[in-house]
């Protein structure tokens, strides 16, 4: 028996071809012959069911355990090969007064200083770095800064030790700072610093803890813990509204001493897998639900409780099983500290949030036996016939999730881009094959953007584009009120514009193919559409980061008007939106470059931030910034310095502020002129 747990990342593929869109998926065209045929959503129950007590809930994961027990544990903790197929689970986020305006000593966001880089107006995103336009926050090695930016020159006011061998980000809301904390180990669904690496099916040791820290940083020189509150499982992500932030947390079974076979042979087998329902049979609550201890300072004093993260009523389960693991949401107000007002819980993986104002869209995955696919042949039925499950929850108010509506749509997740609400329908794009598959040939895949609507406790697929194109991976999309724009990749760029005006009849309305593409896509204004990615020649070799500018004002006729490409680069926007900085008052776009090339054995490396004015009228490159120690002479070879790449850029008042582990550099934000720097001890 295999030992280890397969996780298949969501990509979501959106392929060029004459689709058109339809109200009903059994009545649309049917795709052409070289295409996979078009696989509706299975029939189901489609409402999720609560737990009214602990006794039925711990019924169930017993019952279901001992279904799948064997002498090596179970699957997905730790034992036999188990892979997922995506669905999705929704919690509404609607806060109570206005969002997307932080004003501190009469400063504006967006005005005064720039903040995150985020999806979503008004819907905040944890990062490593955090301003309020006095001050910025920023993360760094494993410690936090605090820098004041506040007068004529930036300080370093303190730092703050946070925890070795963890990923950490930040929410920030007045002077209370929520640092966000994961253990980085291997597996299960957890963020990866490139997609490449995203994409591997990897062994899955365990889900590990979380930590979740309110800090009090009302005293520039003493930055204070005031409470950790630690939890089983791992951090994905969180979205904040106002003060009102939205945690997730994926976590798995804990405390289930399974044993091993103490020998080869079926008896040793057949020893282990009784012992090991034993250790089911014995098994209690908190085995199977998630638990929490917080530390609270007192004085000198630290009180501590502990305790179940979600109670069993606040625990549902899909009509299909998805699996032991559960997927959490805990709503914490930051004025009033970090005491969870309220968890959820449903028995469903995750690894990719996405959020409106309204709604919090986890995109989560259903179990398939790895094992039992025999054959490539079974294994290709197995994925064609994929769906995406959709779980909505609304938790307007303050207090925890109340369970709405379930639905489906076919196919996998690109990511957090691939979804988008609007006048409260849900709008999702697919593909029926992921990128790590390679069972397939190159143009059998089929890709599709599905529009859902609640309808009396269902999700209903209203409408959808599907027949979509042939064997090329989406790169990205970008939603933009009524319309969608989708990349995909694999020797062109087509950049396809969709009309989603009438969500039960969307429509590809416009197309352009072109070399290289675009990762990230980005409005300018004036019709514009700002594109950062990779050229690539006409066999689809990539040749470095490319900045182009998109003219999308009449969306049935596309075109690319410019393009600026820094050879043997690659960018962090390629994969990660927030280190994307564009400054809408002067134009200037901000992006973190590392290029290497080699000309007759001598290497040249650069790591930095390139500041370029993209519009109709052209591209500007206006400077870079750098963090290394010393320039490289051109006779001689540079050495590569990680701890000097820019990973963020954000704008105070008439600067840019770059930062990387190495110290945070302020430069004029017309001319990118050297002005300070601030090293980090």
């Amino acid at each position: 028996m295999r030992k280890s747990l397969v996780t298949l990342v969501a990509v979501a593929v959106l392929i060029a071809g004459g689709a058109t869109g339809v109200a009903n998926p059994g009545t649309g065209k049917r795709a052409p012959i070289s295409v996979l045929p078009f696989v509706p959503p299975p029939v189901m129950a489609f409402a999720l069911q609560r737990f009214d007590a602990c006794e039925p809930l711990l019924d169930y994961v017993k019952q279901h355990a001992l279904e799948v027990v064997g002498p090596y544990g179970l699957p997905g903790t730790g034992g036999g090969g188990w892979f997922f197929a995506e669905d999705a689970v929704a919690f509404d986020t609607a806060a109570p007064g206005q969002a997307g305006v932080s004003r501190v000593d009469n400063r504006t966001a967006g005005v005064d200083y720039s903040t995150t880089n985020v999806q979503e107006v008004g819907v905040d995103e944890p990062d490593v770095v955090k301003t309020d336009g006095t001050r910025i926050l920023a993360i760094a090695q494993n410690r936090l800064h605090y820098i004041d930016v506040s007068g004529a020159q930036p300080r370093l006011m303190d730092s703050l030790s946070l925890e070795n061998g963890s990923a950490h980000e930040l929410l920030l809301s007045g002077d209370t700072l929520l640092v966000l904390s994961r253990n980085d180990y291997l597996g299960g669904p957890a963020p990866w610093p490139t997609p490449a690496v995203r994409d591997l099916a990897v062994p899955y040791y365990g889900s590990g803890s979380s930590r979740l820290q309110q800090i009090d940083i009302s005293d520039p020189a003493d930055m204070r813990i005031v409470r950790t509150l630690y939890v089983d499982g791992s951090y994905l992500s969180a979205r904040m509204v106002g003060d009102t932030a939205r945690v997730v947390v994926e976590a798995y079974p804990t405390g289930l001493d399974f044993v091993y076979p103490e020998g080869p042979g079926l008896r040793a087998e057949r020893e282990a897998e009784r012992k090991n329902r034993q250790v089911i049979e014995e098994s209690t609550i908190e085995n199977w639900l998630p638990y929490y201890v917080m530390e609270e300072m007192r004085g000198n004093r630290t009180i501590t409780s502990e305790g179940l993260l979600v109670d069993c009523s606040q625990a549902f389960r899909p009509s299909e099983f998805s699996g032991f693991g559960t997927l959490s949401v805990l709503t914490i107000h930051l004025s009033d500290g970090l005491e969870p007002a309220g968890s959820v819980s449903v028995f469903a993986d995750g690894d990719t949030v996405y959020a409106s104002q309204d709604s919090l869209y986890v995109a989560t995955q259903r179990w398939y036996d790895w094992n039992a696919l025999a054959g490539e042949d079974h294994a290709q039925q197995t994925i064609d016939g994929v769906t995406t499950q959709i779980h909505k929850f609304d938790i307007s108010g303050e207090a925890a999730a109340v369970y709405r509506a379930t639905g489906a749509v076919t196919g996998f997740l690109l990511n957090q881009w691939a979804m988008s609400e609007h006048d409260g329908k849900l709008r999702v794009a697919t593909t029926a094959e992921p990128s790590w598959w390679g069972g397939g040939q190159p143009g059998e895949s089929e890709s599709f953007v599905s529009v859902l609507a609640e309808d009396d406790g269902a999700l209903e697929l209203i409408g959808r584009v599907d027949g979509l194109g042939l064997g090329e991976r989406i790169y990205s999309v970008r939603y933009i009120d009524e319309l969608a724009y989708v990349v995909t990749f694999r020797q062109t760029d087509p950049l396809y514009i969709i009309d989603l005006s009438d969500p039960t009849n969307p429509k590809k309305v416009g197309e352009l193919k072109i070399l290289g593409y675009s990762a990230y896509l980005h409005p300018i204004g004036d019709g514009l559409l700002l594109g950062i990615g990779q050229d690539a020649d006409d066999q689809g070799r990539t040749k470095g980061t490319q900045v182009a500018v998109f003219d999308v004002s009449d969306p049935a006729n596309p075109h690319r008007l410019h393009t600026l490409t820094f050879g043997g680069g690659s960018s962090q926007v390629e994969y990660d939106h927030r280190a994307f900085l564009y400054w809408p008052a002067t134009g200037l776009t901000m992006l973190p470059v590392q290029t290497w090339s080699s000309d007759r054995g001598r290497e040249t490396w650069f790591a930095g931030a390139i500041g370029v004015k993209a519009g109709r009228d052209g591209i500007e490159e206006i400077g870079s910034v750098t963090h290394t120690a010393k320039r490289c002479a051109a006779e001689k070879e540079c050495s590569y310095e990680w701890e000097a790449q820019i990973y963020r850029s954000l704008v105070v008042d008439d600067r840019v502020y770059t930062v990387s582990d190495r110290g945070i550099q302020a430069n004029r934000l017309s001319d990118l002129a050297d002005v300070a720097w601030v090293g980090f001890n």
